[in-house]
């Protein structure tokens, strides 16, 4: 492990959490006379019931103690503090993985799936896994400067798993992890010995003339339903994100609103959320988010990623590759969309999950991860 890397502790106060408590107590909540559910963002409803929760029942500090039973490290990157957490597996012929998450996520929503991994799944390989807080999240140091698109971001990574000690390693991701991903691909072929994704982030579009299969003009269409109600986000975060990151700072009922309707419109569920995620799994999330004052810095990467310049024309990876597409995925491409954008050696349909699927479905995730990468030429397991 490089010597500028130390291990890192988390040890967040009383004090802050005496904070979040008179905050939420002090919520002034809007008035709304009539229940619109979901359909104009967050239900009124399930919002107050969770604060609820979050006031009373939730215990951070509990979370706070079972993160501290794993490695974390903490050290600069290009001059800005980095953190990771390191879960070395066991056995000869492990495979440096590195998980790489997405907004609104964190790194606690691949914890669980990180930790199966380097126990071992199956007949799979062992793994050590590495799973880092992208620059500005948690408790990674927010930018030092402008322009940490997800191509600078990807450098980054690199830069880390070298720190640690691993010149050639694996790479899953979805969203932005699997644009981070992707681009890591591109920049470190020799380095990324595999890549596996659950999110379609390649974009390298038909040739002229070809005819969509069927599969590709319906992920179209949901793509184009799903857009005309559901990512007025992004044309924020993209274009304004300083407005909206002072509230998100100040208010932690609004950091939540905002958060947990992601949540609800990404996910697998019929009328209850919580059919498939823990209340617990979203309020630590959401709780990292306040305590670390990282709501700004995390979404800028959608500022800096709509203005990158020059922009990075798509081009097919010729990295071994793997999907997995969660029925629930907003952005679930079809199969010719993917064969187009990578070296597709692995296709998995999954039965059930959605955006978040390592909080989701960690057993599926993690057995499609493992079988993956047990698949290709030279693996341990193969």
């Amino acid at each position: 492990m490089g010597s500028l890397f130390l291990p890192f502790r988390l040890d967040v106060s009383e004090r802050a959490i005496a904070d979040l408590h008179r905050r939420l107590d002090a919520t002034r909540w809007p008035q709304i006379p009539f229940d619109t559910g979901w359909s104009t963002g967050t239900s009124a409803v399930v919002l107050r019931e969770l604060v609820r929760y979050w006031r009373f029942d939730f215990d951070w500090f509990a979370v706070q103690e079972r993160l501290n039973r794993l490695p974390h490290v903490h050290g600069p990157v290009e001059g800005d503090e980095m953190h990771a957490v390191v879960l070395a597996g066991s056995g000869e012929g492990r495979i440096p993985l590195l998980l790489i998450h997405g907004w609104p996520g964190s790194f606690l929503e691949l914890i669980e799936a990180g930790k199966l991994l380097s126990e071992g799944v199956g007949e799979g390989p062992a793994f050590d896994v590495i799973i880092p807080s992208l620059p500005g999240y948690g408790f990674s140091a927010p930018p030092a400067e402008v322009g940490m698109h997800p191509g600078k971001v990807a450098e980054r990574m690199h830069l880390l798993m070298q720190e640690l000690g691993y010149d050639a390693y694996g790479v899953q991701g979805g969203d932005w992890g699997a644009i981070i991903g992707t681009r890591l691909a591109r920049q470190q072929p020799d380095a990324v010995i595999g890549l596996h994704l659950n999110f379609g982030a390649g974009g390298v579009p038909p040739a002229e003339g070809e005819e969509l299969s069927t599969d590709e003009q319906e992920a179209r269409q949901r793509a184009q339903r799903f857009s005309a109600e559901e990512t007025g986000y992004q044309r924020i975060q993209g274009t304004r994100p300083q407005s909206l990151g002072f509230a998100m700072n100040d208010s932690p009922v609004g950091l939540l609103a905002w958060i947990l309707e992601k949540f609800w419109a990404w996910s697998d569920h019929g009328d209850d959320l919580w059919e498939s995620l823990e209340r617990d799994d979203v309020l630590a999330n959401v709780t990292l988010y306040w305590l670390t004052g990282t709501a700004l810095s995390a979404s800028r990467i959608y500022y800096e990623s709509a203005h990158e310049s020059p922009r990075l024309a798509p081009a097919k990876v010729e990295t071994p590759t793997g999907f997995a597409r969660f029925p629930a995925e907003p952005w679930a491409a079809a199969r010719p969309a993917i064969e187009r954008s990578y070296n597709l050696v692995h296709w998995s349909e999954l039965p059930h999950g959605g955006h978040f699927a390592a909080l989701e479905q960690p057993r599926p995730f993690v057995e499609d991860v493992a079988a993956f990468f047990a698949s290709l030429p030279g693996s341990p397991a193969g």
